[in-house]
């Protein structure tokens, strides 16, 4: 594939990706989301889970799919078409409204199979609800987020030390790991890495997510 190829890959890319996080950051961003998740605002009848209230015992988990560029956050680039894919799964568990594990596994290289590593943000501590709850729990429409500190490693070794995460589940399709760019070295460009959910489970066992059929 030649360089103009892989461009053009990134510039479509970028398109879809600057769509995506204008959407859920701009303006009211995820703190609004929050607000209108638990006040029961939005329709969840036409959402692809199934609505519930209050859950606060749960194991969820999905893959990680993002991707981070300095033009995505709106930054000025020497090279546009520079641009990582983020991939890899994550799970997490809560008990009783507190959080038991999260592990969160990221695969990331550049658009063109270069320079690829590995992270891993494991033992999230002094965890919260985002909005400052003590008490983490799953709202209707499928809703939560919680906070906390952690450390990453980079391909086996402990990287960047007890760097602030935020972590939001949307409509029990969406996830983001809110990464502090700042601890980071800015190493994911300042933006959420994002992820989709495949399963949310309840304590008896039951899944909250309904199967979509693709015809």
């Amino acid at each position: 594939m030649t360089i103009i190829s892989y461009a053009v890959i990134a510039l479509s890319l970028i398109t879809i990706m600057t769509v995506l996080i204008t959407t859920v950051t701009n303006n009211s961003g995820f703190d609004n989301i929050a607000l209108a998740q638990t006040q029961g605002i939005n329709n969840t009848a036409a959402n692809s889970s199934t609505a519930v209230s209050n859950i606060d015992t749960l194991r969820a988990k999905g893959q990680i799919s993002s991707l981070a560029s300095d033009v995505l956050a709106g930054r000025p680039s020497a090279n546009s078409s520079e641009m990582w894919v983020i991939g890899g799964d994550w799970e997490f568990g809560v008990a009783k409204g507190n959080l038991t594990n999260l592990a969160v596994d990221i695969i990331m290289s550049q658009i063109d199979g270069k320079a690829p590593h590995h992270h891993t943000i494991e033992s999230l501590k002094n965890v919260t609800g985002a909005d400052r709850s003590q008490r983490i729990a799953l709202t209707n429409g499928n809703y939560t987020d919680f906070k906390g500190i952690a450390d990453i490693t980079t391909n086996g070794e402990i990287k960047w030390k007890d760097v602030p995460i935020t972590v939001h589940l949307a409509n029990g399709n969406i996830i983001n790991f809110n990464i502090d760019s700042s601890k980071t070295e800015d190493h994911f460009k300042g933006l959420p890495v994002f992820g989709t959910v495949e399963s949310i489970i309840d304590q008896n066992g039951r899944e909250l997510l309904k199967t979509i059929k693709v015809k």
